[in-house]
């Protein structure tokens, strides 16, 4: 009985180690986070030390955030609108088409 409650604890310190290693990655220096209390706000993680409680360290919020505060951002939206047409190139009339014969001249 000891042995197995030996196992237990062990399983339990492996998965917290590696749910810590896990979160390190995900919350790496240069990281793009949102605040879930301020939607819209992006972020930078500049630090994550798992000795600090909370461990995250943002580049413009003083207060170190839980990462439970925080929405991972995989990319910033930008300016391009990807629901409008492109414009199509302008066609020349004085193109002429390519060959595509491949038969050669003597």
């Amino acid at each position: 009985m000891l042995i197995m409650s030996i196992k237990g604890i062990v399983a339990v310190m492996d998965r917290a180690a590696w749910s810590e290693s896990q979160e390190m990655g995900m919350y790496r220096p240069g990281q793009k986070v949102e605040l879930k209390h301020l939607p819209g706000i992006i972020d930078t993680i500049i630090a994550y030390d798992p000795s600090m409680v909370p461990p995250v360290i943002l580049a413009s919020d003083p207060q170190p955030r839980y990462p439970d505060e925080l929405n991972l951002v995989s990319h910033v939206a930008s300016a391009f609108n990807w629901f409008k047409p492109c414009s199509k190139a302008s066609k020349s009339t004085n193109q002429q088409p390519l060959a595509t014969s491949t038969t050669r001249r003597k």
